[in-house]
C-alpha cells in the first residue's frame, strides 16, 4: 500500500511536466491509457488469466470505464488550471462522497462523528482555496471535482464487475475504453502533441506509470491486509501527492494553506477510522 500510495502521487505532477513540456492533456491521457492496457495486459499474462469476462461483469466493467474516463479527464486537465496540490485535496474528497452515497443507499449510516469529520475536511480544503480563490481557474476546481464524483462511478460500477472478474481484467477494460477514447479524440481534434526533451517525456511515462501500478500495488495489498486497513494507508497518497507538486514543481503554500493540508488529511484519516469501527 505504500509502494501504491507513493507511485499514485507521482501521476498528477509527472502529468504537470509532461503538459508543461509542450504535450496536449489529450495526449497526456492517451498514453495513461496505453500504458495502463499494457500493465494490465502483462499481469494477466503472469498470472494466467485470461482476457474474457462474463456479460454481466463486462457490462459493470464498460460503466467503470466511462467512469474511469471523467476520472481521468477531470484530474489530469485540472492540473492544466490550478495547483497540482489543491487538485489532490479536492480529488481526495471522494472518500466523503463515497460515504454520503452509501447513507442515501442505506448501506452505510453516516453517524455524529462522521458528518462532524466530514465538515472538518471540507473546513481544511477551505483554508487550502482561501487565500487563492480570487485567482484560481474555476474550470480548473470544476474538472478536480468531477474527477472526485467520476472516481465514485469507477469504484462502485468496479465493485459490481468483480463479482465476475478479476480486479486486473476490470481495470484492463477499463484502461481499454480509456485508450479507444482518448485516442479517437485526440486524433479526431487533431490534438496530437508530443512533450518535448527527456524531463517531457519521463513526465508522460511517469504518468501513466504512476496510475498503472498504482491500482496493481493496491489490488495486491488485499491479498496480505484488510481493506479497511489498506484504505487508511492510501491516505498517505495525498499527503505525498502536495509534497511531490511542492518540490518537483516549486508549488508555494502559506502557513495557513500547510494547516489546511494538515486538516484535510487528518481528517480523512480519522474518517476511514470511523468507518473501520462502523
Amino acid at each position: 500500500m505504500i509502494v501504491s500510495a507513493v507511485v499514485t502521487a507521482v501521476s498528477p505532477t509527472a502529468a504537470k511536466v509532461a503538459l508543461e513540456a509542450g504535450a496536449t492533456t489529450l495526449t497526456v491521457l492517451t498514453a495513461r491509457g496505453l500504458i495502463t492496457v499494457v500493465v494490465m495486459w502483462l499481469a494477466l499474462v503472469a498470472l494466467g488469466q485470461g482476457l474474457a469476462v462474463g456479460r454481466q461483469a463486462g457490462l459493470f466493467a464498460l460503466l467503470a470505464g466511462i467512469s474511469h474516463v471523467l476520472m481521468s479527464y477531470g484530474y489530469v486537465a485540472s492540473v492544466a488550471h490550478i495547483p497540482v496540490s489543491l487538485a489532490i485535496l479536492i480529488y481526495f474528497t471522494h472518500t466523503l462522497l463515497l460515504a454520503l452515497i452509501a447513507h442515501l443507499r442505506g448501506t452505510e449510516r453516516l453517524g455524529r462523528r462522521k458528518l462532524l469529520l466530514a465538515v472538518v475536511v471540507l473546513a481544511g480544503l477551505a483554508l487550502v482555496v482561501g487565500p487563492e480563490l480570487g485567482v484560481l481557474e474555476p474550470v480548473g476546481i470544476a474538472l478536480a471535482v468531477l474527477a472526485s464524483v467520476a472516481v465514485c462511478g469507477l469504484i462502485l460500477f468496479g465493485a459490481e464487475a468483480q463479482k465476475g472478474a478479476s480486479s486486473i481484467q476490470l481495470m484492463f477494460h477499463s484502461g481499454l475504453v480509456n485508450l479507444v477514447v482518448f485516442s479517437a479524440a485526440t486524433t479526431w481534434l487533431g490534438a496530437w502533441a508530443a512533450p518535448q526533451g527527456v524531463v517531457g517525456w519521463t513526465g508522460l511515462a511517469l504518468a501513466g506509470l504512476g496510475a498503472a501500478i498504482g491500482l496493481l500495488a493496491f489490488f495486491a495489498a488485499f491479498r496480505f491486509i484488510s481493506p479497511v486497513r489498506a484504505t487508511m494507508i492510501s491516505n498517505l497518497e495525498p499527503l505525498v501527492g502536495v509534497l511531490i507538486a511542492v518540490a518537483v514543481l516549486g508549488e508555494w503554500l502559506s502557513a495557513w494553506q500547510w494547516v489546511g493540508v494538515g486538516v484535510v488529511i487528518l481528517g480523512l484519516v480519522l474518517f476511514e477510522k470511523a468507518s473501520g469501527k462502523g
